[in-house]
């Protein structure tokens, strides 16, 4: 990823926000000299680091489950808040017109080893791990064992479990740090003017704390 200093982010917290808020990953795997995307929810074990661990699952008719991924890197991508930026928010563009559209945006790299298990109870605390970290900003949650038990276990063969051992970390946020402080104020204001979309509002947080997620 193309990440210019200003651009990087390294605080912990804000990394590990955005994974809880925004959970699903692009899992980029490469098979046959091949390069294949995946879209999957994961769940966050212990720390957002190497040895830290990425959880979750895929269908059992998913090819990617049966390719050579312990051999090689894997990478998942999370995408967080996003907007496209208008020249028109800059107060410097009355002065001197030289600017152009940008888009802001919000990601964080995962990198590590990919691993894949089909024992039935870490399938089940995978489910169970996974449920339960969705269904508790529901007012009324969904548990696994509201379901029978035998379709629960019906559904647990029809999955594999996989898992990914962080290696390295790399995220950038792109919020107009390359823009002085008028211009920065500027599109805050534009992010949350009369008929912005929500996506417009999250970023608006981002631009103005230079590393939240933007969810005020």
């Amino acid at each position: 990823m193309y990440l210019p200093k200003h651009f990087e982010q390294q605080d912990l917290e804000s990394l590990t926000s955005l994974l809880k808020v925004y959970p699903l990953g692009a899992l980029v795997t490469q098979h046959e000299g091949v390069l294949e995307a995946n879209h999957i929810p994961f769940l966050l074990e212990g720390s957002l680091a190497a040895g830290g661990k990425l959880i979750g699952h895929v269908a059992k008719g998913n090819p990617v489950w049966k390719h050579d991924v312990a051999t090689q890197e894997t990478l998942v991508i999370f995408q967080g808040p996003e907007s496209y930026i208008t020249p028109n928010w800059y107060p410097s563009k009355q002065v001197h017109h030289q600017v152009v559209p940008t888009y802001n945006y919000a990601v964080v790299h995962v990198y590590g080893q990919l691993s894949v298990t089909h024992d039935e109870a870490v399938k089940r605390r995978i489910v169970g791990d996974l449920t339960a970290s969705m269904e508790k900003m529901r007012d009324s949650t969904w548990q696994v064992s509201d379901a029978p038990a035998e379709y629960i276990e019906k559904m647990l063969s029809a999955i594999v479990g996989i898992e990914l051992t962080i290696t390295r970390i790399q995220a950038k946020w792109k919020v107009s740090q390359n823009r002085d402080a008028a211009d920065r104020e500027g599109v805050a204001r534009g992010l949350s003017g009369p008929g912005s979309p929500e996506r417009d509002h999250r970023m608006r947080g981002v631009v103005l704390s230079g590393k939240g997620i933007g969810l005020d």
